[in-house]
C-alpha cells in the first residue's frame, strides 16, 4: 500500500480522475460539512470533509486520506489483538519497503491505513443521512486486488 496524495493516486477504471471530476460535489444538493462512517475504522478515527461552497469529491477524498495518514497512537496499538498487531506491522513492513525513502517511513511508525491491511480501495459513498445535526455517508472500501511489486 502506498499512501499517497488522493489527487495524485485517484482513478476511475484506471483512469486518472480529471480535474472536472474532484471539482464536483459530493453530494446533490451540496453541503458544507459531511460526515464519513466505516464499519473499518475505529469511531474515533472522525473523517469529516469541509467546503463553505459544497462539499466536493476532492474535499473527500483529502479528508480519507488525512485522517489516514496520521500516526497510530500508542493507547489504539496496546488495544489491539497480538493477531491484529502482526498483520498490520506486517503491511507496515510492505509499505516501507515500496516508500521512496524505506527507512523514514519505518522510523516514522504505523499510520492508521497501515490496520486496513488490503481493504485501501475507495468503493464510494452511499446513504446520505442526517443523525445527531449532521450528515453523514456511509464510506466503502474495498480490497486492492491489483497486483503488487513487494
Amino acid at each position: 500500500m502506498c499512501v499517497t496524495s488522493p489527487t495524485q493516486s485517484a482513478a476511475i477504471a484506471d483512469m486518472p480522475l480529471l480535474p472536472s471530476h474532484l471539482s464536483q460535489f459530493a453530494t446533490n444538493p451540496p453541503i458544507p460539512k459531511l460526515h464519513l462512517v466505516c464499519d473499518l475504522l475505529s469511531p474515533e478515527w472522525e473523517i469529516v470533509a469541509r467546503n463553505p461552497t459544497g462539499v466536493t469529491v476532492q474535499d473527500v477524498l483529502e479528508a480519507i486520506y488525512e485522517t489516514l495518514r496520521q500516526l497510530l497512537r500508542i493507547y489504539e496499538w496496546e488495544g489491539m489483538s497480538l493477531k491484529q498487531r502482526s498483520r498490520i506491522e506486517d503491511t507496515h513492513r510492505a509499505r516501507c519497503r515500496v516508500s521512496l525513502d524505506p527507512e523514514h517511513a519505518r522510523l516514522a511508525g504505523v499510520r492508521r491505513a497501515d490496520c486496513l491491511l488490503s481493504t485501501t480501495m475507495f468503493a464510494g459513498l452511499t446513504s446520505l443521512v442526517r443523525r445527531r445535526e449532521q450528515w453523514q455517508v456511509v464510506l466503502t472500501l474495498s480490497r486492492d486486488f491489483r497486483p503488487r511489486a513487494y
